[in-house]
Order: structure tokens, then C-alpha cells, then sequence
């Protein structure tokens, strides 16, 4: 796609160039005009850069309409704030993954201060499982403790957690009051993985998307625990309601 977009500027280029020549009477080669817009555009790269950034956005923009309904209307994900919220923030994350435990702060700061206004889609995305062997297990537990209405209480406790071990797992669930047994079961249904097997096909379907934490606030498209970033979407939206 990219290259495809470099073609585009050079051939619009000497389009643009043909034309100006011609208007000003001035007789230059085709490899002649070739050679100045290609030194043009290696002394001046940012003008790719800020295309590229531009292409990038289009297609996740492009991206995020033909999924939204699976992005904001899945029943299976679970959420924090009121249903109705102004503002909904979606959130692919990782129990494993150090940036999502250092912007679960933000996360958690964001429904304290915004209980009526905010709410957070959380899409579990355990895509360090391979090296950690337990992100899936705790995308598990957490998706089976939403059924027991405790999904906030093990979400942040583990979030918290420097390293998370399986017996870990399972203590923290139960030091949160949830039913260990039917937890268990809950984890093993196979709706769970199909959930979890459809949240990494959705995000494969968002260019931009590379790695966790993602978050979605309106049109912004923000990968990492960049804090400054977060508050600067979300306030944008805010003010726009």
C-alpha cells in the first residue's frame, strides 16, 4: 500500500510538473522532471512521512466503520460504566503485558472521575500466552468472574500483579470473594475461546494496531500507556458532548 501511495505522489508530481512547464513555455525531458522530484522528495522526506501518517489514519478510520458493531455491541466483552455513557473507551489489553499495568492507573482514574460519563469496553487480547503461559488464563478467569459480577475487582487486582502465576490467579479470585468452583467451569466453557479467538480476528482487522495496550477514544487510535495522549483524546471528546 505504501509503495502503491509513493507511485501515486511521484506519477501526481510530474503530472503537476507537465502542466506548470507547459503554462511557463519551459521544454524539460521526462527523466529530467523525474530527477527533480525525486531530489526534491529526498531533501524533503517529511513530505512521505506526513503521507504516509495520513494513509495510516484513513485506513484505520476505514477499518473502525466497517467494525464497529463487533467493537462497541459485542455482549461477551466486559465493561465498566453505565451502559448509556456519553463516552465509550475501548481497551485491547494483556494481564501479562507491563505498558497495560502501568496505564490500568489511568484506566481505573478515568471511571472514578467519569462514573456517569465514561465508559470502558475491555477486549481481552492475550497475545504474550505463548511466552508467558498464563495470559490466557487470566483473560479466562477475568471474562468468567464478569458472570459473577466481579470483573472490575479481578481486572485491577490483576493488573496489579508484577508477575501472575496460575496458583496466583486463582488466589487473587478468591480473595476477591468469587466462587472458585464455577469460575473454574465458566473458564472451560468453549464460548470462551471462540470469544477470545474472535477479539484476535477483530484486531488484526485494525491496521494500526500492533501490540497492547490499544485504546479507542472517538477517532484517536492510541497504542501504549502515553497518558498524555489518553487525557488529550478523551478531553476532546468530552468537550465535543
Amino acid at each position: 500500500m505504501k509503495s502503491t501511495l509513493i507511485s501515486a505522489i511521484f506519477l501526481s508530481s510530474i503530472a503537476f510538473f507537465g502542466c506548470a512547464q507547459a503554462k511557463s513555455g519551459i521544454d524539460l525531458k521526462t527523466s529530467e522532471v523525474e530527477a527533480i522530484i525525486k531530489n526534491y522528495l529526498l531533501e524533503n522526506p517529511e513530505i512521505l512521512r506526513d503521507a504516509f501518517i495520513e494513509l495510516d489514519k484513513k485506513q484505520d478510520r476505514l477499518a473502525l466503520a466497517e467494525i464497529s458493531d463487533a467493537l462497541y455491541n459485542d455482549q461477551r466483552d466486559s465493561s465498566i460504566g453505565q451502559k448509556n455513557a456519553k463516552v465509550t473507551i475501548v481497551e485491547f489489553f494483556d494481564y501479562n503485558c507491563g505498558f497495560c499495568k502501568k496505564s490500568a492507573g489511568w484506566v481505573e482514574k478515568v471511571i472514578e472521575t467519569y462514573p456517569k460519563d465514561v465508559k470502558v469496553i475491555f477486549k481481552e487480547l492475550p497475545i504474550l500466552d505463548s511466552r508467558t503461559k498464563t495470559s490466557k488464563i487470566a483473560a479466562k478467569a477475568a471474562i468468567a468472574a464478569n458472570k459473577q459480577g466481579k470483573f472490575a475487582e479481578i481486572h485491577f487486582a490483576l493488573m496489579n500483579e508484577r508477575s501472575i502465576s496460575e496458583d496466583r490467579i486463582y488466589k487473587i479470585a478468591e480473595e476477591e470473594g468469587l466462587n472458585i468452583i464455577k469460575l473454574k467451569q465458566d473458564m472451560n466453557d468453549p464460548k470462551v475461546e471462540l470469544y477470545l479467538a474472535d477479539t484476535l480476528a477483530l484486531a488484526t482487522r485494525i491496521p494500526s494496531l500492533s501490540g497492547t495496550p490499544f485504546f479507542i477514544i472517538g477517532d484517536d487510535l492510541i497504542p501504549g500507556a502515553d497518558e498524555e495522549r489518553l487525557d488529550a483524546a478523551l478531553q476532546s471528546v468530552l468537550d465535543k458532548i
